[in-house]
């Protein structure tokens, strides 16, 4: 989890734009999913509410024509006279899905009917009789003409006597749904498709194994299935993608519309959020550690001899290929609290590195670390200090602690003198731009002063800043600590701060800043 942390942060920082557009793609995907989600989840209500009104009239017609076909058998022995024929309409009058009543001799040829009266020459129909798993008789799709109306309908037999179906509910029936089926002792009769014979065929399949309603996706779309236990109706209805945005007006378009808005307004919110992740401090936490240091050493010279008697030790950070620099690291580093992670991270690193390669030296070599001043700690510092000392197992390396006259308070002075006991030389940097006095520095003690560079680039023009310089010096004497020069750039300028009484200096002018390797190799040359 710490690695893709690290890992998704990196990639925000370097890639932002494909983070931001990438959230907005995404949540414009998401809720245009949504939008389909809830365009296809009312679809399905109505479908369903279609299906339940179709399958109630159905239970009614099969109530109804049970009921009164059962009557007429058991209880009217009726044959086809006029008084029996209006016998039969008044039968009509009570009924409300049945339009017609008519009576079968034993061949089951309809010899006459409340419609059409008596008949002169019997009519016998070759349309299949589907027998329903309850007992009813049905013949589907019929043709019949009514009130000069041609239909096809449905019949609902029980000899002698059958019923005819109003058109007008078995219509919303077979409307309501995509295919109708029958259940029968030997299996589904169709009694009304609206697809194609193929997908007819698959339907088929899934309906005969139904018991109860079912729904299921497929594809870009759905399919609704209707079954109830003791009707023996099945209703099938499938939905498209398209089907569904066509059959919902603008409902769907409504909705990607409000999708469009909404992620356009989470985009806009989003890339602030994005922009301050990019910020290196957010990832400063996993980049404190030895593997993401990248250590350069600039040498101290003697302003006299021109010999090295030291470097200090500048820390840069690695992340993959991007160098991070003290102007951008160090702000980071102060924003996430992570100062002594920073510092006891360089303190390993620089003197296991100068162990490794610095060639052995007469005397004491000089090793300048910077810390933060929360980083003087003496309790956590001088274990820090002492064990990587002890794992160089290099006598001669002598470590002065560096920290900026800007942070002198009585507390910091009273932490360094801790470290001071224990043999560490102190430094205080950048002096001369910050407000101590001659009091604070005298109690701190410092081993060595260094001039900070505003000073140095002045110096050849004598301006009153660099005409300072001797009383940095006469201060430094004061206190018995030596002056070191930040910034030389010219050869003039060391030469002008060795006349001034400054005992060591670096810069540009004496050596740049190296790594490790380069660093001992220049070091060699004065062994």
């Amino acid at each position: 989890m710490h690695k893709a942390r690290y890992w998704l942060l990196l990639k925000i920082a370097e890639r932002p734009k494909v983070f931001i557009y990438g959230a907005g793609i995404l949540t414009a995907v998401s809720l245009a999913l949504v939008a389909v989600i809830i365009t296809a989840w009312l679809d399905k209500n109505q479908v369903a509410q279609r299906h339940g009104d179709a399958m109630r009239i159905f239970q009614a017609i099969s109530a109804e024509s049970s009921e009164l076909l059962g009557h007429l058998t058991t209880h009217d022995k009726l044959d086809c006279s006029d008084e029996d024929l209006l016998h039969l309409n008044t039968h009509l009058l009570l009924a409300r899905y049945i339009r017609e009543i008519g009576l079968l001799d034993a061949d089951r040829r309809l010899i006459c009917s409340t419609a059409l009266g008596r008949l002169a020459i019997p009519i016998k129909g070759d349309y299949p009789v589907h027998v329903s798993r309850t007992g009813m008789e049905l013949l589907n799709g019929v043709p019949l003409t009514m009130a000069d109306k041609r239909f096809a309908a449905v019949i609902i037999q029980r000899p002698p006597f059958n019923v005819v179906i109003s058109p007008y509910a078995t219509g919303g029936i077979y409307a309501s749904a995509d295919a109708a089926w029958l259940r029968t002792a030997d299996g589904l009769a169709l009694l009304s498709a609206a697809v194609d014979p193929e997908t007819l065929a698959g339907m088929h399949e899934r309906a005969g194994r139904l018991e109860r309603s079912d729904f299921e996706l497929r594809g870009l779309g759905y399919e609704l299935s209707t079954a109830a236990p003791g009707l023996d109706m099945v209703l099938q209805t499938q939905r498209s993608l398209m089907t569904v945005a066509r059959q919902n007006g603008m409902l769907l378009p409504a909705l990607l519309a409000a999708s469009l808005l909404i992620t356009a307004l989470a985009v806009g919110t989003i890339a602030p959020y994005v922009t301050k992740l990019r910020d290196l401090r957010n990832r400063i936490g996993f980049l404190c550690n030895e593997a993401h240091l990248s250590l350069v050493y600039q040498p101290v010279f003697d302003l006299k001899t021109l010999r090295p008697i030291g470097c200090e030790v500048l820390a840069r950070m690695k992340e993959g290929k991007q160098l991070w620099m003290p102007d951008k690291m160090i702000p980071a580093v102060l924003g996430a609290g992570l100062e002594y992670r920073l510092d006891h991270a360089v303190t390993r690193k620089a003197i296991r590195e100068l162990a490794a390669y610095l060639p052995a030296w007469d005397g004491r070599f000089s090793v300048a670390l910077n810390y933060f001043p929360k980083s003087v700690r003496p309790d956590e510092l001088i274990p820090v200090l002492t064990n990587a000392l002890r794992a160089a197992g290099r006598s001669d390396l002598e470590i002065c602690i560096e920290i900026t006259e800007h942070s002198l308070s009585s507390q910091l002075i009273s932490e360094v003198q801790r470290l001071k006991e224990q043999g560490f030389l102190i430094a205080v940097d950048d002096f001369g731009t910050g407000y101590s006095n001659l009091q604070s520095v005298t109690k701190l003690s410092p081993d060595l002063l260094k001039i900070d560079r505003s000073f140095i680039y002045e110096l050849e023009d004598a301006t009153v800043r660099s005409n300072l310089i001797p009383e940095i010096v006469n201060i430094a004497r004061a206190v018995d600590a030596q002056t070191v020069a930040e910034g030389i750039e010219t050869a003039e300028q060391a030469r002008l701060l060795a006349a001034a009484g400054v005992r060591y200096g670096q810069g540009y002018a004496l050596a740049r800043p190296m790594e490790v390797a380069q660093f001992a190799a220049l070091i060699a040359k004065f062994r």
